[in-house]
């Protein structure tokens, strides 16, 4: 079985869709600086405090006695991922530098897992597709049984304008199918217009789904106004048959905005396990020691202003893939998705 190792998930998901690391310059390389650095960076710019029901100040208070300008490396790391781990936030990481022994870290659910055990995508190809292929730049689709299509997304990292051609041709191929299971387990994050876009091939009607809005200043309730999003009809046609959607916990940022998209058409049924609870962007920063890091800078919330941050968005039918039924070549989830389908 492939193997799909976190840590080469998470480099993936931080530099995807994100400005690069700055470093600021107004502090030097010392434990107390390099604490003041990221604390005060978080606190100027991190989007979801007030959502999280966390006051970053009395954070300060608990952590900062912690540090002294003796303090070693291992000691301020300690102290930097005990903050991040109370944000519970998959899209916040540490990335001490390559010199460093010290272990990249992450916040949130994807933090506490190191491999995807419950998908392969082989296995569905070799074991439930007929005539698997593929399209650039990252669809895998075919025919399940009982003329069920069948697309796997793996990312969503492009824009709209280069997606229209592959993705006519996906559903050129699966338009006389009786109903689409579309796949986004595994994979990467990405462009959340490329999922609007692709969801907007499954609607006939223009229906909201999202509102976004990002920190843009250093008070607390410093943001931009909401932006509106809606899911409307995309491209020359649209497939508007009987549609599961396959999650789990790996399904991440661009990927759970897509399901946001999704959820809000009336024939879909979502199938697996609970999304990993990270919707917002987020920006990447490095502090004056070298070490990186990645917050969140803003509140992504559902049409009805429903954030899900933290907690994922939980399918309609909970099936959990084992690791040893992945191994042996069966795909519970998947399994499940056919039979709603019949």
């Amino acid at each position: 079985m492939k193997r799909i190792h976190l840590t080469l998930l998470i480099i993936v998901c931080l530099f995807t869709a994100c400005d690069k690391l700055l470093l600021n310059p107004e502090f030097s390389d010392n434990p107390e600086d390099n604490f003041e650095a990221i604390w005060g960076e978080f606190d100027a710019k991190y989007g979801l405090f007030e959502i999280k029901r966390i006051d970053w100040d009395s954070v300060y208070q608990a952590y900062r006695p912690t540090i002294t300008n003796r303090s070693s490396d291992l000691a301020l790391y300690t102290t930097i991922t005990e903050m991040m781990a109370l944000l519970n936030d998959c899209h916040v990481a540490l990335l001490p530098t390559s010199s460093s022994s010290l272990p990249m870290y992450q916040s949130g659910i994807l933090g506490r897992i190191d491999t995807i055990n419950d998908f392969d995508l082989e296995i569905v190809k070799r074991h439930y597709l007929s005539n698997a292929q593929f399209e650039d730049p990252f669809f895998t689709y075919g025919v399940l049984s009982d003329n069920i299509g069948y697309i796997h997304i793996e990312g969503f990292s492009d824009s709209p304008k280069f997606l229209e051609k592959p993705f006519d041709k996906v559903l050129s191929a699966l338009q006389n199918t009786d109903a689409i299971i579309i796949d986004v387990r595994g994979g990467y994050g990405g462009e959340d217009i490329a999922g609007q876009y692709l969801a907007g091939r499954f609607t006939t009607t223009a229906i909201p789904y999202m509102q976004t809005r990002v920190k843009a200043g250093p008070d607390e309730n410093d943001f931009t106004a909401f932006q509106q999003w809606l899911v409307r009809p995309e491209g020359d046609f649209q497939y508007n048959k009987p549609i599961v959607v396959l999650t789990h916990r790996f399904t991440i940022s661009a990927r759970e905005t897509f399901c946001l998209a999704m959820k809000v058409i009336p024939n879909v049924t979502f199938v697996g396990d609970t999304t990993a609870g990270a919707f917002s962007n987020q920006i990447n920063r490095e502090m004056p020691n070298g070490w990186g890091y990645s917050l969140s800078i803003g509140q992504w919330v559902d049409a009805n202003g429903i954030s899900y941050e933290g907690i994922g968005l939980a399918p309609n039918v909970v099936v959990l893939n084992q690791k040893s039924d992945v191994l042996s070549g069966t795909d519970e989830a998947l399994e499940k998705g056919i039979d709603l389908l019949k």
